[in-house]
């Protein structure tokens, strides 16, 4: 029960990664506020919030929209009082284009729910925190924020932005007792991920690029995110803890799949 007490709200937490870190923190004590774009989605993990003893809250929510974000916000506090913990979850991936046939929409829309649906709910949870003079934000971006991972479009560099903001606002934030971080995940299986490595070909080269042989869980990550929101990590803020298998140290493995056309 190391969040016991808490109020945590997670963005993108009808499905993956997102649930996995709601049901995880219900268990450590929290009580739950999720959030993601399909309400349905968020009302089915919020019942399994429910049902492992905690309050819960489902919202619908574009994090890309600022109307939509602020009244998150003001609903959360309204209900619970209080907001303890952030998990900008939200993302969105698509496998696209070289850069040079890239389109502005596709740009666009990952950059407004990556980075810009993480910027809004850091301003509009962090002025709450701010008030509170504690708080824990904690921001989903990726090893392919680390390195750019070829014809990915504008994920990597969407990714890349949201570990430069959680090292902004670990340093602007923390005055105010309010500690940020990153996690990375690597090859994590998520529905997401069962449709990007459909291709058996695919999920096999990738699986073998991995030093640990296998594809992540959710809720490792979820473990990870249990850490950087409890005491036992108080004296870390400013950091992007990668979760991958190793992924990101076996670059010779995956330049050689991107040699071999297996990697796009």
């Amino acid at each position: 029960m190391k969040l016991k007490g808490k109020v945590a709200i997670v963005t993108g937490a009808g499905r993956g990664i997102g649930r996995a870190i709601s049901l995880e923190y219900a268990r450590e004590g929290a009580d739950v506020v999720v959030s993601d774009i399909d309400l349905q989605a968020a009302t089915d993990a919020a019942k399994e919030v429910r049902s492992l003893g905690r309050e819960e809250l489902a919202v619908k929510v574009d994090v890309s929209d600022s109307t939509e974000v602020r009244e998150m916000a003001e609903n959360v506090l309204n209900r619970f009082g209080k907001i303890d913990i952030l998990v900008n979850n939200a993302g969105f991936f698509k496998r696209t284009s070289p850069i040079v046939d890239l389109s502005e929409e596709e740009w666009d829309k990952a950059m407004d729910v990556n980075l810009k649906g993480t910027f809004l709910c850091t301003k509009y949870v962090g002025k709450q925190m701010t008030k509170q003079r504690e708080g824990l934000i904690i921001n989903i971006a990726s090893i392919s924020g680390l390195m750019p991972f070829v014809h990915w479009g504008p994920y990597s560099p969407s990714k890349a932005g949201v570990i430069s903001l959680t090292q902004l606002a670990a340093l602007e934030l923390a005055e105010y007792n309010i500690r940020v971080n990153a996690i990375c995940p690597g090859p994590i299986r998520t529905p997401l991920t069962d449709i990007v490595y459909a291709d058996k070909k695919l999920r096999e080269a990738r699986i073998k690029s991995i030093p640990l042989n296998r594809f992540g869980e959710a809720e490792e990550v979820a473990k990870v995110a249990v850490f950087l929101a409890c005491e036992d990590s108080s004296y870390m803020t400013g950091h992007a803890i990668v979760v991958d298998g190793g992924s990101s140290k076996s670059t010779f493995h995956l330049i050689d799949m991107i040699t071999k056309g297996l990697f796009r």
